[in-house]
């Protein structure tokens, strides 16, 4: 069992962390974050999180911290702003595998935690310089030990589950106790109605101290940045990113409302998410006593989220990440327990997901330079070159559909084999060269702006997020997205460099304004004469 759970957590760092500093952080959020943990850590300020020089309200402050312990290891780079997101998916795929060979055996344990390392958005997000593989983290410890310590009555299991909510608290809010709790308690209330004894309740004390351990990990950081805002914090991160994110943003199309996370936790959990849903349309099956009470966890953990956040107007895809985990624990009853007509159903619509995931891909690069406006913004209009590595990405997924005629045991050992190379390929070539279009360019210019500029001179962002040229350029960054205010500023005796796309270009004509250079869809301009020192013309 040792060697085997070392060969897991092998490979496990070695997908969550294959090529994650190979890339620039993508606009918008990984560089807010990453620079704002380097304000935080250039001030020696551990309370209030702040980007371009200015208070940051978004997020609470647990995020910032373990990425400034990363800078201190690592240095300041692209692989330490994501250190710790790679850490907690490894660290959820042992939580998995914990929790499976408790309820089942130590075979389908490790086939649980390869299904949720292979996931498409298990490893998107573990490359993701973001809060929510973190919260996810502190959200499934917190749910496995309330479920713990609601059937054992052990109450250090709810000393456990309070500690990792406290730490989900200061990773993201209140969504970090809300969740863990409302999964829990929705599925004791369902299986009360089966087996009203079925759980044992730790005693009162233990509900007491895990309510203090509760408060004595979240409240302190809350009450210094409030008291350091005076109360700003509080009222702009409780009302405006948790209230009305939740209650208002974009009105979308009903069909769209209520499609949209369903359809966003059907592609994170790629290329299970076909098994893991057959499976949890179907009954509670043959399972009793305590396997009963898990395949009822994993339904609700897997629907819950969903439902909670399809009333949610603000639509992200990371909000229904905590469903995965439960489609990974489905994936795997599917292996334990399918019959053979539901083995054929789950296998066809399996084959289905698949032709469509290889026809995607391929068609991906002609849609791109087919509609004019996606190259226009991807490439400023040249031809978009995606590299060999999507057309590998689609092989992969043919040549899968070819494996459905091996048992269930050994057809999900080669599907995960195979996206593991998948995953593998991903982040060597496909997303390098999507980098390449979309942020190369910005981080190139932003960092050789920075050396030439002097004190009072200015670097502005035209008409587009400012988050990775504040990160790479260091330095305070304007974002202007009025031309009047532009020619306002050109009229200054400072030298004033302007970073845009390519497609805004026609609005800044007549303006002062020399072009530096351009690569892809970006283009760097100077109220003076001056070239990159790296590609002169």
């Amino acid at each position: 069992m040792v060697r085997g759970l070392l060969l897991l957590t092998a490979l496990a760092a070695f997908l969550c962390f294959w090529q994650m500093g190979n890339v620039p952080l993508f606009d918008t959020d990984e560089p807010r974050y990453a620079q704002a943990a380097r304000e935080m850590m250039e001030r020696g300020d551990w309370v209030l999180p702040t980007f371009n020089g200015q208070p940051r309200y978004a997020k609470p402050v647990l995020f910032y911290w373990l990425i400034i312990v990363a800078y201190r290891l690592f240095g300041i780079n692209e692989f330490a702003a994501r250190f710790f997101s790679g850490v907690a998916a490894v660290g959820i795929a042992l939580l998995l595998w914990a929790m499976v060979r408790y309820a089942l055996n130590a075979d389908l344990a490790i086939l649980t935690a390869l299904i949720w390392l292979t996931m498409v958005g298990t490893q998107f997000f573990a490359h993701a310089a973001i809060t929510d593989m973190v919260l996810t983290f502190f959200m499934t410890a917190a749910i496995l030990a309330l479920w713990c310590a609601v059937t054992v009555g052990d109450g250090r299991w709810l000393l456990t589950g309070a500690g990792a909510m406290g730490l989900a608290v200061l990773t993201k809010g209140p969504v970090g106790f809300v969740l863990p709790c409302l999964i829990v308690a929705v599925t004791v209330t369902i299986l009360s109605r089966h087996d009203p004894h079925a759980f044992r309740l730790p005693k009162s004390t233990a509900w007491l101290l895990s309510l203090f351990l509760f408060v004595a990990i979240a409240a302190p950081w809350y009450v210094a940045v409030a008291l350091r805002t005076q109360g700003e914090f509080l009222r702009q991160f409780l009302f405006a990113e948790n209230i009305q994110r939740y209650a208002g943003g974009a009105k979308l199309p009903i069909w769209l409302h209520l499609a949209y996370y369903p359809a966003a936790v059907f592609l994170m959990a790629l290329p299970w998410s076909a098994l893991a849903m057959c499976q949890g349309a179907k009954g509670n099956g043959r399972w009793t006593g305590d396997g009963r009470g898990w395949q009822i966890l994993w339904r609700v953990w897997a629907l819950l989220p969903v439902a909670l956040f399809t009333s949610s107007q603000t639509k992200n895809p990371q909000y229904v990440l905590l469903s995965t985990p439960a489609l990974a624990a489905l994936t795997t009853e599917w292996i334990a327990t399918a019959s053979p007509s539901q083995e054929r159903c789950g296998k066809n619509f399996w084959s289905v997901t698949m032709m469509l995931l290889a026809l995607s891909l391929m068609l991906a690069p002609f849609l791109l330079n087919s509609v004019a406006d996606w190259r226009m913004r991807l490439a400023g209009g040249e031809p978009v070159q995606l590299g060999w590595g999507i057309w590998g990405m689609a092989m992969l997924a043919l040549l899968s559909m070819s494996l459905v005629s091996l048992p269930r045991h050994q057809f999900v050992v080669a599907v995960s084999a195979l996206f593991c190379l998948w995953h593998a390929i991903a982040f060597s070539s496909l997303v390098p060269s999507v980098g390449a279009y979309r942020q190369l360019p910005l981080k190139h210019f932003a960092q050789q702006s920075a050396r030439q500029l002097r004190g009072g001179d200015l670097l502005v962002v035209y008409r587009r997020d400012l988050s990775s040229v504040v990160f790479y350029s260091h330095r305070k960054v304007m974002r202007v997205d009025d031309r009047r205010q532009l020619a306002d500023l050109l009229n200054t005796p400072h030298r004033v460099d302007v970073l845009t796309h390519v497609r805004f270009l026609p609005e800044l004509q007549g303006l002062p304004l020399h072009r530096v250079e351009r690569r892809h869809g970006f283009v760097w301009l100077s109220n003076r004469f001056v070239h990159c020192p790296v590609h002169r013309r």
